[in-house]
C-alpha cells in the first residue's frame, strides 16, 4: 500500500511535489513489533551528500588582568584577517574586563588555538579556556540540485526526526514552523490551553494537525534551551542581515536541507565538552544517538474476528488515525499522541473501574508491549548510518584541526 504526503506545488506545474510512502509488514521476533507494520519515505538516500559542520563555539577566557576588548580583537584580526569581536562579561573602569566570550563562526579550529596561544602569551589565563556553547549541522546536498529533490528530503526529516521525549516537557518545546500557514508560528498539533479536556481531544485528533511547509523553519525545543535547540530548513540563503535586509542567494549547487542542533552549557557538559582542550578526545559520531536521531513508525495489523466485528473496525481506525498523524506531524506528533492517549487513560480509569465491578468482569491489564523508550518505533537505520557517517567525518576534521 501507498501513502501520499503533498509537499508542495511548482510554478507552472499542474502535478504537485509529493513524497510517497511504502507500508511493508516487519519480520521481527520482538514482542512489541509482531503483526505490525511500518512506513518507509520512497526517496533514494544515496542520490544525496551528507556532510556534519560546526556552525560556531562560543570559548569564554578569563585574563590575569584587565583589557578593552579591542586590543583583544587587534590581537585576533591579525593572526586570522577576521574580527570576533569579543564580548566583554564583567565590564568594569576604562571598558576594561578580565572574562569575555569569544564566538568564532565556522571556526578553523587551528587558528582558533594559535589566538588562544596568543592571548594567554601576552595576558596570561587564570583558567582553562572553556565551552558554553556550540552548534553543529548535517547538510544534505542533492547530487542533482533540484527544489523537487530538497523538498522530499524536508519531508523526510521533518517526518522521522525523534530526539528522544525530553523535548516534549513543555508544550513550548513542541514541534512548530515559522513561517505557520495560519499564525506567524504554528504548531503541528492543536491545542487547547483553556479546557483540559478538550485539550486531550485536540492532541489525539489529526484532522486538527498542521504539517510543517517545506519553505519554513521547524524547530523543536526552546531557543537559548541550557541543552540544545534544534532547526531544520531548506537552506538557500547566506549571510543574513535581518537588521540592514541583506543576504547572499546561494548557487543552486550548494543549496541543501539542514538540521541543526545549539548545545547550550548543559549540552555540551552531557557530551563531554567543558574545555577547549576537550574537543581533542570528543566522540562527535556519538552525537547520532541523543541530538540526530530519526525513527519510523510502526502499525498494528488488525485482523476482522467475526465474533467481534465491531471491534475490529474501531482499531482498524484507529490505526488509520494514527497513520493519518505520522503523514501530518510524524513521530514526535505520534509521541504526543500516545501521551495524551495515556492522559485519557488515567482520567476515565475511575469510570472503567466502576463500570467493571457492575458488570462482573476485569479491568483489561495495560498493555506493555511497546511501553520502553522508543514505544512501538523503530530506527531509520539508512538514515541513521547516513548522519553517523557525516559526524565520524566532522570527528576526523576536528581531531586534525586539533593537532590530534
Amino acid at each position: 500500500m501507498i501513502h501520499e504526503v503533498t509537499l508542495y506545488r511548482e510554478k507552472w506545474s499542474k502535478a504537485p511535489v509529493a513524497l510517497s510512502y511504502g507500508e511493508e509488514t516487519l519480520r521481527s521476533s520482538q514482542a512489541r513489533l509482531i503483526n505490525r507494520t511500518t512506513l518507509t519515505p520512497q526517496i533514494d538516500l544515496e542520490a544525496y551528500q551528507c556532510r556534519a559542520v560546526i556552525d560556531w563555539i562560543d570559548i569564554h577566557i578569563e585574563l590575569s588582568r584587565r583589557t578593552q576588548y579591542w586590543h583583544l580583537n587587534d590581537r585576533i584580526e591579525k593572526l586570522t584577517g577576521r574580527k570576533e569581536y569579543p564580548e566583554a562579561l564583567d565590564i568594569g573602569d576604562g571598558k576594561t574586563a578580565t572574562r569575555y566570550k569569544l564566538r568564532i563562526q565556522e571556526p578553523d579550529l587551528e587558528a582558533v588555538r594559535k589566538v588562544l596561544r596568543d592571548l594567554e602569551g601576552a595576558y596570561g589565563f587564570v583558567a582553562p579556556a572553556s565551552v558554553s556553547g556550540i552548534e553543529i549541522s548535517i547538510d544534505f546536498y542533492p547530487e542533482k540540485p533540484s527544489e523537487e529533490a530538497r523538498a522530499r528530503m524536508h519531508g523526510v526529516l521533518v517526518r522521522h526526526f525523534y530526539p528522544t521525549t525530553r523535548v516534549l516537557r513543555s508544550g513550548r518545546m513542541w514541534p512548530r514552523f515559522m513561517p505557520g500557514s495560519v499564525k506567524s508560528t504554528d504548531y503541528t498539533i492543536a491545542r487547547n490551553e483553556g479546557d483540559d479536556s478538550l485539550d486531550i481531544g485536540d492532541r489525539m485528533t489529526p484532522g486538527l494537525d498542521r504539517p510543517a511547509l517545506y519553505g519554513s523553519t521547524y524547530y523543536v525545543g526552546e531557543r537559548d534551551d541550557p541543552r540544545a535547540f534544534w532547526r531544520i530548513q531548506n537552506k538557500v540563503l547566506d549571510k543574513q542581515n535581518k537588521a540592514a535586509a541583506t543576504w547572499d542567494e546561494l548557487p543552486d549547487d550548494k543549496k541543501r536541507v539542514r538540521i541543526e542542533v545549539t548545545l547550550g552549557p548543559e549540552g555540551c557538559r552531557e557530551i563531554g565538552l567543558e574545555k577547549f582542550s576537550d574537543l581533542e578526545t570528543l566522540r562527535i559520531a556519538r552525537l547520532q544517538k541523543g541530538f540526530f536521531q530519526f525513527m519510523k513508525p510502526t502499525f498494528a495489523i488488525i485482523r476482522p474476528v467475526s465474533s467481534r466485528a465491531g471491534s475490529a473496525a474501531v482499531k482498524q481506525k484507529v490505526e488509520e488515525y494514527q497513520k493519518q498523524r505520522f503523514l501530518n506531524a510524524g513521530v514526535l506528533g505520534l509521541q504526543i499522541r500516545e501521551d495524551a492517549k495515556g492522559e485519557l487513560r488515567a482520567l476515565e480509569m475511575p469510570k472503567i473501574r466502576r463500570w467493571h465491578r457492575t458488570s462482573g468482569s476485569k479491568v483489561p491489564p495495560k498493555v506493555r508491549a511497546g511501553a520502553g523508550a522508543y514505544g512501538t518505533m523503530i530506527a531509520y537505520e539508512e538514515l541513521t548510518r547516513m548522519v553517523e557517517r557525516a559526524l565520524a567525518g566532522l570527528q576526523r576534521k576536528v581531531r586534525k584541526e586539533m593537532g590530534v
